[in-house]
């Protein structure tokens, strides 16, 4: 299949054009409304709960009132390939119901899926994805802002918010887990800026690098610190090959990472220092003592549980849902009472595990189809011409990263912004190609648009 027939689904290149030109007219002021609402929902999905179920409202209405004008654009989201092959993996997500233990719990995983409405919704928008990326990383410097004011209120400015954290946990109003998770989007938008902008969009790629580096450092995180050091890693391989260097970049270049590797080391260890101690001692008790009842121990037993239960349902799994009732049902098969172990956690800390225990191997392999396809058209949104929409991939890289230390179906803040970034995939996409209408994707003549 070609490349352009993953991008635009069922329809033809003019077909598409038609559509995102038709999404731009009628009254100004309604179009412009249009946008602010997106750039709300942008700003509000790095927000608490309330306005992450809230805060695309703004954005439904105004894609609504202008149905006349959006109702094309709006097809081709209900239409493509990836929103139509996730409809297909949520169906049989519902079917494993009908063995499922837990069904309460179940459908409330799949409900969470809701948020799938940014694919067909940002349609309309899509010749504005680089100011709603840019709108993206507004709400990310609010968010942190929420981390400062949390800082301050813990060093003495008791007037200012603060949350209920663990001392060493500096999330601001998310929880650490969501909020270091989602940081690793917002690393990969500035990375790409970083790397690919000029002047300006690079010195604010920069600028956002060291921010939310030091964002999630201070989350306590783990398994977002490692995502953000491969994501980091990666990007430092990609400059490498993109700069022509000399020998006065790489002294700069030198200087540049020993004074910023110095630094991290002195300042970023004091904050790390405790929950990096914590994960060294309990992996000491699992591999020296056998003792899996801390944290660490414990997630890793969780993801052994799920590669047994899909043992035990190869086909189905244990059903959406069914997850923890296997757990619990296997713990006390071998003599061990539940409320003997710390935690023992309703998923298994895997974003890839969690289908496959839950739905077998029919529903994992709808869900590898889900992030093949999702692949191949962030591969082609990687070209586009603003730096922070072609940062799209890579923050869809750091938060799956992320996610293998967590499961991104089962956390509503992790989730929405998963499906945000899904829907500015598909829509930044499906512009690029009608702007270029050609092949996309590896085209080396694309690759030479996409540079100049």
């Amino acid at each position: 299949m070609k490349a352009n027939h993953l991008v635009l689904g069922f329809f033809s290149v003019e077909f598409a054009r038609d559509a995102l030109e038709r999404a731009q007219r009628g009254p100004r002021s309604l179009w412009w409304i249009h946008v602010v609402g997106a750039l709300g929902w942008m700003v509000c999905v790095s927000g608490r709960t309330t306005y992450v179920e809230a805060g695309g409202a703004l954005l439904w209405i105004m894609t609504l009132v202008r149905l006349p004008w959006t109702w094309r654009a709006v097809v081709m989201g209900l239409a493509h390939p990836l929103f139509l092959t996730i409809v297909v993996w949520t169906a049989w997500r519902a079917i494993t119901l009908l063995w499922s233990p837990d069904v309460v719990a179940g459908v409330d995983r799949i409900d969470k899926l809701r948020f799938i409405w940014n694919i067909p919704f940002l349609m309309p928008l899509a010749p504005m994805v680089g100011t709603l990326a840019v709108g993206l990383v507004g709400g990310f410097f609010v968010y942190n802002l929420s981390q400062v004011s949390h800082g301050l209120s813990r060093a003495g400015l008791e007037w200012l918010p603060q949350w209920d954290r663990m001392p060493n946990r500096n999330a601001g109003w998310n929880e650490p887990v969501a909020g270091g998770t989602n940081l690793c989007a917002a690393l990969g938008l500035h990375l790409a800026a970083l790397l690919y902008g000029k002047r300006g969009w690079a010195a604010l790629g920069g600028v956002g690098v060291l921010i939310t580096l030091a964002a999630i450092l201070a989350t306590g995180t783990r398994g977002a610190w490692i995502a953000a050091a491969g994501l980091v890693f990666l990007a430092c391989l990609v400059g490498a090959w993109k700069i022509r260097w000399t020998a006065r970049r790489a002294i700069v270049a030198g200087v540049v990472a020993v004074v910023l590797l110095g630094a991290g080391g002195v300042v970023g260890w004091k904050v790390a220092a405790p929950r990096a101690l914590e994960a060294r001692e309990e992996l000491r008790q699992v591999f020296e003592e056998n003792d899996f009842s801390s944290y660490t121990g414990t997630r890793l037993l969780l993801m052994w549980w799920a590669l047994q239960a899909f043992a035990d349902n190869p086909i189905g799994g244990t059903g959406e849902g069914g997850y923890e009732p296997w757990v619990l049902d296997n713990l006390a098969e071998r003599g061990i009472d539940p409320a003997d172990r710390t935690h023992t956690g309703p998923h298994p800390h895997n974003t890839l595990l969690q289908p496959l225990a839950n739905t077998g191997i029919i529903g994992f392999g709808l869900y590898v189809v889900v992030l093949m396809l999702l692949a191949r058209i962030a591969w082609t949104m990687r070209l586009h011409e603003h730096p922070y929409a072609a940062g799209v991939p890579w923050a869809l890289l750091g938060l799956f990263a992320a996610c293998m230390f967590e499961v991104m179906h089962m956390n509503i803040h992790v989730l929405a912004m998963w499906m945000l970034l899904m829907g500015l995939a598909v829509a930044g996409s499906v512009d690029y190609v009608v702007r270029h209408d050609g092949a996309v994707g590896g085209d080396g003549e694309l690759d030479r648009l996409a540079e100049e």
